[in-house]
């Protein structure tokens, strides 16, 4: 057993009999509580406003066009990318002192090629959840964050509802317009299995898959990227959380495309079902505490095998 504090977060960590536990004490202070009260007046204030700064963010269908009119690569960030550059580890992926600075590069990348994906939250957040992490966040991500060019939304390949059908049909139609007709190489984790049993990457010319570990994926960074590098491959759509976000910008770097499209397939699959919850699907791993061998069942689709052209354990 221990207890320990991130020293950036200001969370305190428990390890009770191997069971990880995080949380953050309570602190009543009175002063705050006066700040708060009087907040709606000092926001309303115009020299509140010229000292407050907000990264530019396009929306969904912005960013899609971004992506969809140029060859840029997609680079996301997340809570979790965000954690683990502050020295946290997440349910996934442990922390690594290498990964933690490799984000920090990308975050504070300046080329025009590589568009990086950041959540809407930093302004207005209809997220309790996102407030807290900005809360513990907001200081030491502004020390790499360009607040001259715009942000693509990094939810963009995370949308499962929408206000009508119709809506989220157009939404899916135009997303996979990025694929279409075009030689694709899949990087993603182990049980992932994107586009199987669905027509997500129908239009695509062709798909061939590099399997990666389905935790820890930045352990074996190196083979990861060496293994891109050499499968011929053009353009790569890579599903494998925060390793995704440098991977995607160091082939980038290579002359090659990479979109970062975590989530995507799970998303599509909700979207498809009408799922008004985080539902599993068969055949898949989509929850974390899915993610071991044991949790990997045989894929039926035979195409699946025959599109596998690396593994990395």
């Amino acid at each position: 057993m221990f207890i320990k504090k991130n020293k950036m977060t200001g969370r305190l960590i428990v390890n009770l009999f191997g069971l990880r536990l995080k949380f953050r004490l309570p602190v009543k202070n009175k002063k705050a509580d006066e700040r708060f009260a009087n907040l709606l007046y000092e926001l309303a204030d115009p020299r509140t406003l010229a000292r407050v700064k907000l990264p530019k963010v396009m929306d969904l269908y912005e960013s899609l066009y971004a992506l969809i009119d140029s060859e840029k690569s997609l680079a996301r960030f997340g809570d979790g990318e965000f954690k683990l550059m502050m020295g946290e580890s997440i349910n996934f992926q442990k922390y690594d002192k290498r990964l933690g600075k490799r984000l920090e590069e990308v975050l504070a990348n300046k080329d025009d090629n590589i568009l990086v994906g950041i959540p809407d939250v930093f302004g207005y957040c209809n997220s309790e959840y996102f407030r807290r992490v900005l809360i513990s966040s907001r200081d030491y991500l502004y020390k790499f964050m360009n607040f001259e060019r715009p942000y693509c939304d990094a939810f963009i390949t995370r949308q499962s509802k929408f206000n009508s059908e119709t809506k989220g049909n157009d939404y899916y139609k135009t997303l996979k317009r990025l694929w279409e007709n075009k030689d694709i190489v899949i990087v993603e984790g182990e049980g992932s299995r994107l586009g199987i049993g669905n027509d997500l990457f129908a239009n695509a010319k062709s798909i061939r898959r590099i399997l990666c570990p389905i935790k820890d994926a930045f352990s074996k960074y190196d083979e990861i990227l060496n293994a891109c590098k050499n499968s011929g491959g053009r353009f790569f759509i890579i599903a494998l959380g925060p390793t995704a976000t440098v991977l995607a910008c160091d082939l980038a770097k290579n002359g090659l495309r990479a979109i970062d499209a975590g989530h995507v397939d799970t998303m599509y699959e909700w979207f498809l079902r009408k799922a008004t919850k985080s539902i599993p699907i068969e055949g898949k791993i989509v929850f974390n505490e899915e993610r071991n061998k044991n949790s990997i069942k045989p894929c039926k689709d035979e195409n699946y095998y025959k599109q596998i052209i690396a593994e990395i354990s």
